[in-house]
């Protein structure tokens, strides 16, 4: 494992940790304030916003890290302003799109109740299309410490907002709720706006002239963003369809529910993997074919699964007292569907891997199919099972990335002549039973037991028996290196 990979890695997850720690204060306040039903209604115009966003941006930042990482010189300002402007033209065809379908939207959503808070979405969508471009550039120059001080100004927005949105909200005024929407992003909007031109983009009027976007670079965008687009689509659109039919079948509160279990679920992913993102998708991209790639693919892959196994026996575990600390007592309900969303992050995670590397490859049709494939199958078993109790959704979760993730395996072995080491999925497979035996073990559990903390430690020392001697060394050096600090920190106050 390089040394760069676990810096890197540690230092945008310092910026996750806070960002999604001060999101968390955000979700506790209204889970307090307004109940599942108040956090059912946030959780769906969120994720409108988060699903609208990603298409007025064209599929997220991943297609500008890629196109930024792989040109150099001229080729890469002309890259960056026709992406730039790619952005900007979606973002205003999106956002007449709304206005004149808010209604429609309304319907279909919430049987025709809070038509004006999707109106009043525009605002954060065309926010959080800027904040993807943004963080696109910013990663592929990284500027891992810019990106956590994004990342954690993000979450301080939408704590700063959060009280009194629910304040508001709990005195009869629902469509409150778009104003937490866009109080988030728009303090790391400004920031990250900062850091962008500090390393020497939008200087002046004429550096970001149109005249600088080229058709040829526009069409390289494209090439990778709309097979994102799509997989994105069908992606957070099939959530979205079933977070809807939720609704329809348990209400707000049955929404709330689920949004707590997908939540828990999100916020410890994105501090693992979208930390690794950062310094996994510019790599893969720079490096060659063959042996290069098999190499830098296995480090990932090990680096993920060293993390990802205790990290997720853990909250397997402590679920009861995350559901209690994050939300209420209210919620305890969502550890049905927790319990089978956690098995499933664990699958999830190692197919994470392979779609990145198959992103920085630019095999945009194998990222698109895994991701569709993933969709049709959460979203086909979630409609079918809904109806027997809102826990199938989770199983539903799980069944759809053991899929994901062995269509990914047969795409990187027949397209890219990669294989994963038997000897990495050996121990993975182990991983995978530690978790799946935790789980059972604390299966119906609604209180944390202190015998619990044992099933822990298998999982940490499976970890650190794999860890080569090197990684070993590494790890504690960086330990030594964090007390060292801290105990500076302390000298200092």
């Amino acid at each position: 494992m390089k040394p760069g990979m676990a810096v890197s890695t540690l230092k945008t997850a310092v910026g996750q940790f806070f960002g999604l720690l001060l999101g968390a204060v955000a979700v506790k306040l209204l889970a307090v304030l307004t109940g599942p039903a108040g956090v059912g209604l946030y959780s769906v115009l969120r994720h409108l916003q988060q699903m609208l966003s990603s298409v007025a941006s064209i599929g997220g930042q991943n297609a500008v890290v890629q196109g930024l990482s792989s040109h150099q010189g001229v080729a890469k300002r002309q890259f960056f302003l026709s992406s730039f402007y790619v952005f900007v033209l979606a973002s205003l065809l999106l956002s007449a799109a709304i206005l004149i379908f808010a209604d429609f939207i309304a319907a279909w959503i919430f049987a025709g109740e809070h038509a004006s808070a999707i109106r009043w979405l525009v605002i954060p969508i065309v926010l959080g299309a800027l904040l993807f471009f943004f963080r696109g550039v910013l990663t592929a120059e990284m500027q891992f410490g810019a990106l956590s001080i994004v990342t954690m100004l993000t979450g301080l927005g939408a704590a700063l907002v959060a009280l009194p949105i629910g304040l508001v909200y709990a005195r009869g005024y629902p469509n409150i709720m778009v104003l937490l929407l866009a109080g988030g992003p728009l303090l790391g909007l400004i920031a990250a706006f900062i850091f962008v031109r500090r390393q020497g983009y939008f200087q002046g009027l004429t550096a970001v002239a149109p005249s600088g976007a080229t058709w040829n670079a526009t069409v390289r965008f494209l090439r990778v963003a709309l097979p994102s687009l799509l997989s994105l689509f069908l992606t957070l659109g099939s959530v979205l369809i079933v977070r809807s039919y939720i609704v329809r079948l348990y209400g707000l509160e049955g929404a709330g529910q689920f949004d707590a279990a997908w939540s828990i679920s999100a916020m410890y992913l994105a501090l693992f993997l979208t930390s690794l993102q950062s310094y996994l998708l510019p790599e893969l991209s720079q490096v060659g074919a063959g042996d290069e790639m098999h190499s830098a693919l296995a480090k990932a892959f090990h680096f993920s699964l060293l993390i990802s196994l205790p990290l997720i026996t853990c909250l397997v575990v402590m679920k009861p007292l995350i559901v209690f600390v994050l939300f209420s007592h209210e919620f305890l309900p969502s550890l049905n569907v927790l319990r089978w969303v956690l098995i499933g992050d664990f699958v999830r995670v190692l197919g994470w891997v392979i779609s990145t590397a198959l992103v920085a490859r630019a095999d945009m049709k194998g990222f698109a199919l895994a991701e569709g494939l993933w969709s049709i199958i959460f979203m086909a078993m979630s409609l079918l099972l809904l109806s027997h109790g809102l826990e199938w959704v989770g199983f539903a979760y799980l069944v759809s990335y053991v899929f994901y993730l062995a269509f990914l395996t047969w795409r990187l072995l027949t397209c890219h002549g990669v294989a994963l080491e038997g000897r990495r999925l050996l121990y993975w497979f182990g991983g995978i039973v530690m978790v799946a035996l935790t789980a059972w073990l604390c299966w119906s559990d609604r209180e944390l037991y202190s015998w619990h903390f044992i099933l822990i430690f298998p999982a940490l020392l499976f970890s650190f028996l794999i860890m080569r001697s090197d990684e070993r060394l590494f790890a504690r050096q960086l330990f030594e290196r964090f007390k060292l600090r801290l105990a500076s920190f302390s000298g200092r106050r």
